[in-house]
């Protein structure tokens, strides 16, 4: 009886505040936030930093020997002292039909309208603004998959990262096209 009897008062008290009863002139129905800003502990976490451990620049490296539980890729950006271990990187995916229509299908969304439909780098936005290299040429053909696969996980030069916007197995799929349209047979 008497727990009750302190929730009610709860109640009465919660409801017999008005908007002007709170602080910097707050004009909407207070929330539980607002509540917990009024004391003083509670207000410094409120306003404290927030720690963001999987923003930029890039999530700790897993542990040596650990299994991911996620599926998550190991960061792998383009720099010198990771091409050896990008170039080492083989190709998961198979070049078969269904990987090259998905892969075509990413392509024209992603990479053709700089590119170009051949690969070329005859592209729209290239006639506008840019100079975009030719996928077609020798040192493009001579780059690995998993080069390939960097590149379009993590941008290079002026190219974005589409990493974020195309799945990882999407982008092998991407590589397996690229490489059809280099002249390279399944």
């Amino acid at each position: 009886m008497r727990r009750n009897a302190i929730l009610l008062a709860i109640l009465l008290v919660g409801l017999g505040c008005s908007a002007n009863d709170w602080p910097d002139g707050l004009r909407r129905v207070p929330g539980p936030d607002d509540a917990v800003g009024l004391i003083p502990w509670f207000s410094t976490m409120h306003y404290g930093l927030a720690i963001q451990p999987y923003k930029w620049p890039v999530p700790r490296p897993p542990v040596e020997g650990t299994v991911p539980v996620t599926g998550a890729e190991v960061p792998l950006p383009i720099t010198p002292a990771n091409l050896p271990a990008i170039n080492a990187v083989p190709n998961p995916v198979e070049r078969t039909a269904t990987s090259l229509e998905t892969g075509k299908a990413r392509y024209e969304v992603y990479c053709q309208p700089c590119h170009g439909p051949g690969g070329a780098g005859d592209g729209l936005v290239n006639e506008k603004l840019l100079v975009t290299p030719s996928l077609l040429t020798d040192q493009a053909k001579r780059y690995t998959d998993g080069y390939l696969h960097a590149i379009v996980r993590h941008g290079r030069g002026i190219m974005p990262a589409y990493g974020d916007r195309v799945p990882g197995t999407d982008r092998w799929d991407v590589v397996n096209y690229v490489r059809v349209l280099q002249g390279r047979t399944p």
